[in-house]
């Protein structure tokens, strides 16, 4: 154990440090909201179609982005992409927290995808400021932390919107979100050490950055090997099923199971409390364990409560079938980190991120769809394909996302198990 916490301090200082601290504020503002953004679309008028629409949006603008994001990560200032982009958040979340109407949700929505250039930087810093060999480790950190402070945020989510009901519970969310982005933007600008040995400045740099980022993602794509090939196709996997099924765990749980907003959230809390009790163990088995065998076991497990969630019954029952995703996503979430920092060289970072994310493999509970630093440029269109679908899908047949996402995880494990090869350690 004192190993353990000897390895968290080497990892939790500079830029790892500031950037869990950002993360730990959108904890208690922003990511309070995305269990129940479902029921603000539905309350501002949404129908189950048009909650699929509002979030097929975001990849649709973030798919023009990311090659701009890479070259930007690659050969600029990855410091000054993401304070730009996070003060450019600070009006985005003004819009989610005055919205009077759905579509307003699905302009900003909208535009939230053009800011996606913010997520290459901050994977890419993360990446290069921790040590090779306490990147499970690391990695494993960076969730857990943020994690813990978080643990009470879908109870107070619940609570919330029990309290002031739906629309007003997530405009007091978003106000505080607007303030919690205030304080990572200056967080970013004041502590953040750039990484990026040779940056271009000049703004004739910059436009000529630009005009080469799409020529330079498609070099990226003709670069990757093989096996960082096929982890493309399990990341792209993941975050199809994850729009596609995303926004409804809570419909579900509300109409067809009969658990309430503050039902949902008291749930949220005790898985989210077992996968943070979890990740930092789990971080240590990766670094000293075959990662390819453990991806392979976690999705395969992540399967079997997907299967089951649309027949059982009962709170409890809803409980202890969520529990089992989240003891897999302890281990997926770093996981992924820790893979793409193994498979991708340093120079190669932001753009490889920005065409594939940061190489997440977890079930989302929480119904953010597609988005975030695991959303890269190949999984624009099957995102926004799969957030489409899974709205006319769900409402023609409520079991039959759980059914497919199921398959999909299985067949995720059948690749990493077969198909996955990973490099040596450093």
């Amino acid at each position: 154990m004192g190993e353990l916490f000897s390895s968290m301090r080497k990892v939790l200082k500079g830029n790892v440090l500031i950037l869990t601290l950002g993360t730990v504020i959108r904890q208690l503002s922003l990511f309070v909201t995305f269990p129940f953004f479902s029921l603000y679309v539905r309350t501002l008028g949404g129908s189950m179609v048009d909650i699929g629409i509002v979030n097929a949006v975001r990849p649709l603008a973030a798919m023009f982005i990311y090659p701009i994001a890479g070259a930007l990560t690659d050969k600029y200032s990855r410091v000054k992409v993401l304070v730009a982009a996070n003060l450019l958040s600070v009006v985005l979340y003004l819009i989610y927290t005055l919205a009077s109407d759905w579509r307003y949700l699905a302009v900003a929505n909208f535009v939230n995808g053009l800011l996606v250039f913010r997520f290459p930087a901050s994977s890419a810093l993360l990446a290069d400021s921790m040590d090779p060999r306490l990147r499970g480790r690391g990695f494993a950190a960076i969730t857990v932390i943020p994690g813990f402070v978080g643990i009470l945020s879908p109870f107070i989510g619940g609570y919330l919107m029990e309290v002031f009901e739906v629309e007003m519970g997530m405009r007091i969310l978003y106000g505080v979100t607007v303030i919690g982005m205030l304080m990572i933007t200056f967080l970013n600008w004041r502590y953040l050490d750039e990484t990026l040995v040779t940056s271009s400045e000049s703004i004739t740099d910059i436009v000529g950055i630009i005009r080469g980022s799409y020529r330079d993602i498609w070099e990226t794509l003709k670069w990757m090997p093989r096996e960082l090939r096929f982890y493309a196709v399990m990341c792209v996997l993941t975050m199809v099923l994850n729009s596609f099924v995303g926004p409804y765990w809570i419909i579900y749980s509300k109409d067809i199971h009969g658990v309430s907003e503050f039902g949902w959230g008291t749930i949220l809390t005790v898985t989210n409390l077992v996968q943070m009790l979890l990740t930092i163990p789990a971080g240590t088995i990766i670094d000293t364990h075959d990662k390819r065998k453990i991806a392979a076991f976690a999705l395969a497990l992540s399967s079997i409560p997907a299967l089951a969630f649309p027949y059982v019954r009962g709170y409890y029952s809803i409980l202890a079938v969520l529990t089992v995703i989240s003891v897999a996503n302890a281990f997926l979430m770093p996981l992924g980190g820790a893979i793409m920092a193994d498979m991708v060289p340093s120079e190669r970072r932001g753009m490889a991120m920005a065409a594939i994310g940061r190489g997440m493999l977890v079930t989302d509970l929480r119904g953010g769809g597609g988005g975030g630093p695991s959303m890269g440029f190949v999984m624009t269109i099957p995102v926004i394909i799969g957030s489409l679908l899974g709205g006319y899908v769900f409402q023609m047949s409520p079991v039959t996302p759980w059914i497919i996402q199921g398959c999909a995880l299985f067949l995720n494990a059948i690749i990493a198990t077969f198909l996955l090869k990973l490099p040596k350690r450093d």
